[in-house]
């Protein structure tokens, strides 16, 4: 199963008293109506050990994947209109142009650390989930995250396959985002199950707070580094441009498709 031997399941079943004589009435109607065949409500994700934040199945099995989800969904929506715009702005002297590579040393260093940070996260996740299988711990839906951290490498190292997705950062924006605000939220709940929780076990809550905490944190990183790559090709599309402008010489324009 998604969560077997986790405290608390996807869902929350409710908690009634025992039937007995000396139990008040309306605790005794609940019990003998929870012995007949008539259906009762149970309480959802909502957790009793880690309220407000759902149990550690539901966060594990909904949140943590859902910005990939998003991200997926996302992605073939921004194709499908790209495809829409180049139509409809389709100028064949132009249809020749080709992207220039961004050769700064710098940029290179910088857009290494950022697929390294990548590999980080998916180190860190395999952690994670290595150390839950030790205690005979449901993995949920985690392994559903490599699927957002190869995602995000690899439109960003395409650059929107070749610029045939306009706006892909927004892709990438979702996954990294979506990635620390769930983390964010799987640490609070953990915290508040107890952090000395699982002491003596082969993977402390202590310890798992802290391998998600580090993948919050990595997310963070690689999501402003994003930012500042983006930058950085944005900035050289706009020195091209004037620099082709000076030239006088429109024939030999480099049109730079990344980040549009």
């Amino acid at each position: 199963m998604l969560c077997s031997n986790r405290p608390e399941g996807f869902v929350s079943p409710p908690h009634l008293p025992s039937s007995s004589s000396s139990s008040p009435l309306w605790q005794r109607s609940i019990i003998n109506h929870t012995q007949s065949n008539h259906p009762i409500l149970i309480q959802g994700p909502h957790s009793s050990l880690s309220s407000p934040i759902p149990t550690t199945c539901f966060v594990d099995t909904i949140l943590i994947p859902l910005p990939v989800w998003l991200a997926l969904v996302t992605l073939p929506a921004l194709f499908l209109f790209s495809v829409h715009h180049r139509k409809g702005n389709y100028n064949p002297s132009t249809a020749h142009f080709r992207s220039r590579p961004l050769r700064s040393c710098l940029y290179t260093t910088t857009a290494t650390i950022y697929y390294l940070l990548i590999i980080a996260n998916i180190l860190m996740q395999t952690l994670e989930i290595v150390r839950l299988s030790l205690i005979h711990f449901g993995i949920a839906l985690l392994p559903f995250t490599y699927v957002g951290l190869i995602l995000g490498g690899f439109v960003h190292w395409s650059k929107g396959l070749r610029g045939r997705v306009r706006a892909w950062q927004a892709v990438n924006g979702l996954v990294w985002v979506g990635g620390v605000i769930m983390s964010v939220v799987k640490v609070v709940g953990l915290v508040k199950m107890g952090i000395n929780g699982r002491k003596g076990s082969k993977y402390p809550v202590s310890d798992q707070v802290i391998d998600v905490a580090v993948m919050a944190g990595v997310y963070a990183v690689i999501g402003m580094l994003e930012v500042v790559l983006g930058v950085w090709r944005a900035r050289r599309a706009t020195l091209d441009e004037a620099e082709s402008v000076r030239s006088g010489s429109p024939a030999q324009q480099t049109q730079i498709w990344a980040g549009k």
